[in-house]
C-alpha cells in the first residue's frame, strides 16, 4: 500500500517519563497523546486526568472522564490494565493495548502500526 492511502491515528500512552510504556491503566495521572502514521511518530500533548484505582476498586466516575478525555484516540497503550477497564475502553471504541510493558514508547508505537494492518 502506498504511503498515501495509509491512515493516520491517534493513540494515547500510560507513561510516568514518555519513555517507556510503564503506567497502570488505573494509576495513571496523565497520558501522553501521539499521532501514529507513515511518516512515523508524534507527540501531540499530555492530558491529565485522576487516577482510576483507589486501593483496590475503580472509581466509575473517574474512568468515565477518561473515557472522555480519550475519546479521540484509537487505542491506549499500558503496562497493565484490569478486565473491566479493558471492557469498557473497547465499547468506547478504544484498543486497549497491554502488549509492550516496559517497552520504549515509538518503537512500540511503530511496531503496532505495523502489525495491525493500519500501516
Amino acid at each position: 500500500m502506498s504511503d498515501v492511502n495509509r491512515k493516520e491515528v491517534r493513540v494515547a500512552v500510560a507513561s510516568k517519563d514518555r519513555l517507556q510504556i510503564n503506567e497502570h491503566f488505573g494509576h495513571a495521572d496523565a497520558f501522553h497523546v501521539y499521532q501514529v502514521g507513515p511518516a512515523g511518530v508524534v507527540y501531540l500533548e499530555e492530558r491529565q486526568v485522576e487516577h482510576y484505582c483507589q486501593g483496590g476498586y475503580g472509581d466509575e466516575d473517574k474512568r468515565e472522564v477518561i473515557l472522555r478525555a480519550l475519546a479521540d484516540c484509537s487505542a491506549l497503550f499500558v503496562a497493565r490494565v484490569g478486565d473491566g477497564p479493558r471492557e469498557r475502553l473497547e465499547r468506547a471504541g478504544i484498543q486497549a493495548v497491554d502488549d509492550y510493558p516496559y517497552a520504549q514508547v515509538e518503537t512500540a508505537l511503530q511496531s503496532w502500526y505495523q502489525e495491525s494492518g493500519r500501516a
